[in-house]
């Protein structure tokens, strides 16, 4: 029996910044008698740092300097500032913040399974992460006990581990573990080790032989919204921006898992499904073969697989055995863009190798 699984994860998030920071000095031939400013930012510096950065209040040298002014540097994004020439010397007086970020992602993950039936198979597509379980440090300063660290290591990607039994009238029960785990970028350089995030799926389903169901899914929308500013001024209908930064970020996460087991009941479906698969494969190689290349004459080419002779060839679409049995195709056709000749050639899509531009 063939288990094919399709797990399609769309994810959309967008954040948008803006914010006005100003310092004003109050004083009165040259004697400086107060100040008076907002200086709130919901990220990056604020208006003071940069200020104090940029004289180099409490450096001794131009080095530190220079160091405390890239320490404190602006926010990400569109900044635009005012420094007004106070005494003969220049002076932050404004900073106002402009930004929006957007970051789409769409992952496809494909796995199979070929087992018998009441059999457990399982795979593992992902990588042995170490996670640190303890340390000890020699505290007392005698040498004789060397500071040690103990690890753990877990496997972190795609795990599918399925169990199928097979009825008289063709039904499918599958008894089912499906896990999508990753590190988060973020957390990696943690002291406490890095943080993992999880989508698993444990359940029992009956289904026809080639037939696709959905085992389970997310659909998830999150709205967040940062706000610093002054008491009732920021309220203001007009000037209400000069007293407050802004931050609101909105994420979309849509994941879905469907699932199609495939009953191979004789040698000539399991020859007909190889056939089609590999085809594919193959199909797939060969249209993706780099560009020529002058310089490069001696990588020109990319590994393909040799055709499969010695079985009955697959027809587009689907495989069909010697008893007539239709071998459905794969879930998610294996496209990609073909490699243009010359820029002045469109692009195509294709599925078959033997396809042709009109």
């Amino acid at each position: 029996m063939l288990i094919e699984s399709l797990i399609v994860e769309v994810s959309a998030n967008k954040v948008a910044e803006f914010g006005i920071q100003w310092q004003g000095i109050m004083g009165k031939y040259g004697s400086t008698l107060g100040l008076l400013g907002v200086n709130s930012a919901q990220t990056g510096t604020n208006i003071l740092d940069l200020a104090l950065a940029a004289a180099g209040v409490g450096s001794s040298s131009s080095s530190n300097n220079l160091s405390a002014l890239s320490s404190a540097k602006p926010s990400t994004g569109m900044n635009i500032a005012v420094a007004p020439r106070i005494n003969g010397k220049y002076y932050l007086g404004a900073l106002a913040n402009f930004l929006e970020n957007t970051g789409d992602a769409n992952v496809l993950s494909t796995p199979n399974l070929l087992t018998l039936d009441n059999e457990e198979a399982q795979i593992i597509i992902g990588e042995n992460v170490p996670f640190v379980t303890g340390s000890y440090a020699n505290s007392t300063g005698s040498s004789t006990v060397n500071p040690f660290t103990t690890v753990e290591r877990k496997d972190v990607g795609l795990m599918l581990r399925v169990r199928p039994q097979i009825s008289e009238n063709g039904t499918v029960k599958l008894t089912l573990y499906q896990e999508v785990s990753k590190v988060n970028d973020s957390t990696t350089n943690n002291a406490n080790g890095p943080t993992t995030s999880k989508r698993s799926i444990e359940s029992s389903v009956l289904v026809q032989d080639g037939n696709v169901i959905v085992i389970g899914g997310l659909l998830e929308d999150a709205y967040s919204l940062g706000q610093d500013k002054v008491p009732l001024m920021g309220d203001l209908p007009l000037v209400g921006g000069l007293f407050r930064n802004e931050s609101r970020k909105r994420q979309k996460t849509n994941l879905m898992v469907f699932l199609r087991p495939i009953v191979i009941r004789d040698d000539a479906t399991s020859d007909a499904l190889v056939q089609d698969r590999y085809e594919a494969i193959r199909a797939l190689q060969m249209n993706t073969q780099p560009a020529d290349s002058v310089m490069m004459r001696s990588v020109n080419e990319a590994p393909v697989l040799p055709p499969l002779e010695t079985q009955t060839p697959a027809t587009k679409g689907s495989s069909r055995s010697s008893s007539g049995k239709s071998v459905p195709g794969p879930m998610v056709p294996m496209t990609t863009e073909r490699k243009r000749p010359n820029r002045y050639q469109p692009d195509w899509t294709v599925q078959d190798p033997n396809f042709k531009p009109q």
